[in-house]
């Protein structure tokens, strides 16, 4: 059985080594903190980038929304007159059809 003396010893170096651990745990949050800190502000950071390109990216995206319009607007017209043009080239074939050929004139 260890005398009172070498339990006191023990339990001063248990102190010691228990002093060191919450010295090493103390900075290792110190670390921490700063790192938590440093991270957050690129996370601010980038945030701010990623809403600058989501403002740019909705106005893109407004922009095409009118040159679809714009474009649906143009092909409801190209194929009013590609209706036309087959009429009139219906017309025109039959007209040529009616009319003699070279050799009877």
């Amino acid at each position: 059985m260890p005398t009172q003396e070498e339990r006191l010893i023990a339990l001063e170096q248990a102190i010691q080594e228990f002093r060191g651990h919450i010295r090493e745990t103390n900075e290792n949050m110190t670390i921490l903190l700063g790192t938590i800190g440093s991270q957050g502000q690129d996370i601010k950071r980038v945030l701010g980038i990623l809403d600058g390109h989501t403002t740019t990216l909705d106005t893109h995206t407004t922009l095409l929304e009118g040159h679809t319009t714009t474009l649906d607007a143009h092909t409801t017209i190209l194929e009013g007159h590609t209706t036309i043009l087959n009429e009139h080239t219906a017309l025109l074939n039959a007209i040529l059809a009616r009319l003699p050929a070279k050799e009877d004139i």
